[in-house]
């Protein structure tokens, strides 16, 4: 191994730059290896599930506003096949415009339906929406 260790280090030039292990707070040498960035498995771990912890909270932010905007269609639209409302009473409920899973677009007119999830909208103008419920392989209102 040590072989192995001196001749990659001679393959990559002559110095060994020291490196330290990528976990913050760690300052082990992890220089042994060209690959090497941390010191042991446990630190990798470590590091890999503190990335995972960031990325997982910014997809549950984004599934939260989401589940918002279902809701308050949901309960805008009722038992009603499609219902008209304004933009003021849908921000007025805490509806957010930034945040949708798909768009479909309506065969016949065009209108571009944005959804969170089954429950969807379009702007038909003058600051009032068309409310409509969607499971895959229904229908779309024109």
């Amino acid at each position: 191994m040590k072989k192995e260790i001196a001749a990659n280090t001679k393959e990559a030039g002559a110095k060994r730059e020291y490196r330290k292990c990528l976990l913050e707070g760690c300052n082990e040498d992890v220089s042994d290896r060209l690959n090497k960035k941390f010191c042991c498995d446990g630190h990798k771990n470590v590091h890999n599930n503190q990335i995972k912890t960031r990325e997982l909270e910014e997809i549950r932010k984004i599934n939260i506003a989401l589940k918002v905007n279902r809701r308050i269609l949901k309960r805008l639209l009722g038992d009603d096949r499609e219902v008209l409302t304004t933009e003021k009473k849908l921000t007025g409920l805490g509806f957010n415009f930034d945040f949708s899973t798909h768009v479909i677009i309506s065969k016949r007119k065009k209108h571009k339906f944005i959804f969170s999830y089954n429950y969807g909208y379009y702007n038909t103008g003058y600051g009032k929406y068309k409310i409509v419920k969607s499971f895959y392989g229904d229908e779309m209102p024109e």
